[in-house]
């Protein structure tokens, strides 16, 4: 789908370059994928207040996106950085890789992804780029204001403003990636556009700033990054045309209560800015996570023993992490200190299960059966879980 209308997109760049101070100009196929976003967002939005909401989103990126533009034109240094071997947590979603991955970004040992860094990766005029300053300020109302206005969403993915988050969240930038349909509009017509373009460019380009985020905070040290989405298990190849090292550790949990809890998470973050009915998010996730569950399967195939991946049972991970942890940085050629150990004990009994609140999901709500879930996942050779079907 080709010839959206630019004028969205074009205020948009205009108005970042004003507020930004910058007079860049952003590539045509950048342009174009805006171009996509704004249409879908003005189709999918019910009212002006829901788009504006969607257009602020899009503002605060497009301002990142010239000021991290404009400090590697005066320091080309940052793509000297080195990303190459990041532990990355994949799997479906709902199936503890938040949970893995803020254990582990809790070691000082390794570098984390803090929620405040991702929202505004680039530096606030006038602060320190190593210091949180405004940028924690503003992740800090972010996160609040989801506390208090979407605790559904809140509960099924908490957000920190101090704490590690998807590295998704610096996808957003470039608006080509096939996920970025649950950042704008979950849309089948906007994921059937998303899905002509290459995959390829929005990992070249988040591979920069991470060297532009480590570059930040003085340097890789020793350190190795933990990412961390489930988007990226369509994308283990794309992974490592960028970070070559890559070791991968993929929780695994039954896809009965993983479609579910997506659904449920996905409607809570829709709200209030876009009005999808429930089996629209049913069909929207099995058009999404399908297709991108064959490419994982099929890329591991390709890959065969060049892929450094640990499969683990979201169950026995959540009763010993300490033990899964330990085998996950022997993976990656790493050993778990007695710090980092007492580190990752720490958050675990600072954040309880339930913390910030239970949703209870099914797949009836979404139109779905446990049938048409063990189908559309079959060729995985899933088995199912005991979990019922209610999960709390």
């Amino acid at each position: 789908m080709t010839g959206f209308d630019t004028a969205d997109g074009a205020r948009a760049l205009a108005e970042a370059r004003a507020t930004s101070g910058i007079d860049r100009r952003e590539p045509e196929e950048f342009v174009a994928a805006l171009d996509a976003f704004y249409h879908f967002a003005r189709r999918g939005t019910p009212d002006e207040a829901g788009f504006a909401q969607l257009d602020a989103m899009a503002q605060r990126l497009l301002v990142n996106r010239l000021r991290f533009a404009d400090d590697l034109a005066r320091h080309p240094e940052i793509l000297d950085e080195n990303v190459a071997d990041p532990i990355v947590v994949i799997g479906f979603p709902r199936s503890g890789t938040t949970v893995l991955q803020r254990m582990m970004s809790a070691d000082p040992a390794m570098q984390s992804l803090k929620f405040w860094r991702l929202l505004n990766p680039a530096p606030f005029p006038g602060e320190a780029p190593h210091e949180p300053g405004g940028r924690l300020v503003f992740a800090e109302a972010v996160a609040d204001a989801i506390r208090i206005g979407n605790p559904a969403l809140h509960a099924a993915h908490p957000a920190v403003a101090d704490d590690a988050d998807e590295d998704w969240n610096l996808h957003h930038l470039s608006f080509q990636h096939v996920g970025h349909i649950y950042t704008g509009v979950p849309d089948a017509d906007y994921l059937e556009y998303l899905r002509t373009l290459p995959r390829r460019p929005s990992y070249a380009y988040v591979a920069d700033l991470l060297r532009y985020l480590q570059w930040q905070d003085g340097g890789r040290r020793g350190r190795k990054w933990i990412l961390k989405s489930p988007v990226h298990v369509g994308h283990l190849e794309e992974m490592l045309a960028f970070h070559p090292g890559a070791t991968f550790v993929y929780p695994r949990r039954d896809f009965r209560t993983v479609v579910a809890s997506f659904c449920n998470a996905l409607e809570a973050a829709q709200q209030p800015y876009l009005t999808r009915q429930p089996a629209a998010i049913g069909r929207i996730a099995l058009e999404y996570w399908v297709p991108e569950m064959h490419r994982f399967q099929q890329a591991r195939a390709r890959l065969g023993n060049r892929l450094k991946m640990i499969e683990v049972d979201y169950r026995d991970m959540l009763a010993d992490p300490i033990r899964h942890i330990r085998s996950f940085y022997e993976q990656a050629g790493l050993a778990l200190s007695d710090t980092g150990e007492t580190a990752i004990r720490t958050w675990i009994a600072d954040n309880p299960a339930g913390k910030h609140g239970i949703n209870q999901y099914s797949l009836e709500r979404y139109e779905l059966t446990e049938a048409m879930v063990d189908d559309a996942f079959g060729f995985l050779d899933a088995n199912p879980s005991t979990e019922t079907q209610l999960h709390v």
